[in-house]
């Protein structure tokens, strides 16, 4: 009876009741913006690295509903999860909060966005609701991590689905162009007390959000893990694609440690309550629900 479960708990997440325009750009109050770079005096690692170990997650209130949201955006989640998250706009570059779509590509997202509340073919549903990986950047602002460190690698393990990946640390080349990625390729360096990582060899199947925000495989993701104090570390991702922008845009997420420090597992998908919040589906308890 799970996967019947699962596929209710999913028809009714992807066929919201609400039929708001899509986003209203500047709508949002309040955005957060990351600090100017310090050089403040960052514990080390016996190899001389910043110590940025540890249990993160995220804390700038960004669900992963529209990255472009404004109050119309906010207010189908809330119908969707019985959630109210997203205070603020995760995208600072440009500074009205919007994605610079070529023209293009503009049609196609709002034909996602159309979509997404009743799809009219698998492929047009969330990935992440398929239980496809997150993909860079979107698993940063999905739920915690915990970073450990190594003299030439460093391997961040999220709690959202089980997800991971290794960053390079050594000046290893990329891996060939023709091999694309759920999580794409990562080589990174430091810079003082921020960690920079190009990621490059995606693949074209993630999102950036449940609404259909896109790219292409031609997306490359600039990272800059700025350590600002221990507790903690502003996340700022460039995105050039020019298949499908008109020009790099940015997004910041603000990371904070998590106290105590502990990893949960992530149970997506059992005891899920997301419909029965939204439509007011009596929660089954019974051994055929659980």
């Amino acid at each position: 009876m799970r996967n019947r479960a699962f596929g209710v708990m999913l028809a009714a997440a992807s066929a919201a009741a609400l039929s708001a325009p899509p986003y209203a750009a500047g709508q949002e109050a309040g955005q957060l913006l990351p600090a100017a770079e310090t050089q403040w005096d960052a514990p080390r690692t016996a190899d001389g690295q910043p110590d940025i170990q540890g249990n993160w997650g995220q804390r700038s209130d960004i669900t992963t509903y529209s990255i472009q949201a404004g109050l119309q955006d906010r207010a189908e989640h809330v119908t969707i999860g019985g959630q109210a998250p997203q205070l603020g706009r995760p995208i600072i570059d440009p500074p009205d909060g919007v994605i610079p779509y070529q023209p293009w590509a503009a049609k196609q997202a709002a034909f996602h966005y159309a979509q997404h509340r009743k799809p009219s073919r698998p492929e047009l549903l969330d990935p992440v609701s398929r239980c496809f990986l997150e993909g860079v950047p979107r698993i940063i602002y999905q739920q915690n991590m915990r970073i450990l460190q190594f003299p030439t690698y460093i391997v961040m393990v999220h709690e959202y689905s089980h997800h991971y990946r290794v960053i390079y640390l050594d000046g290893r080349p990329h891996i060939g162009d023709s091999l694309k990625l759920w999580m794409g390729d990562s080589r990174g360096r430091w810079e003082g007390n921020t960690l920079v990582v190009d990621v490059t060899n995606h693949n074209d199947r993630t999102w950036f959000d449940i609404v259909g925000s896109f790219h292409s495989d031609a997306m490359r993701v600039t990272e800059r893990w700025t350590f600002v104090n221990k507790d903690r570390i502003d996340y700022v991702a460039t995105i050039d694609d020019p298949k499908v922008f008109t020009k790099p845009w940015k997004l910041y997420v603000r990371l904070g440690r998590n106290k105590p420090e502990e990893q949960w597992e992530s149970a997506i998908c059992e005891g899920n309550k997301t419909a029965h919040v939204a439509f007011g589906i009596p929660f089954d308890r019974s051994e055929n629900g659980k």
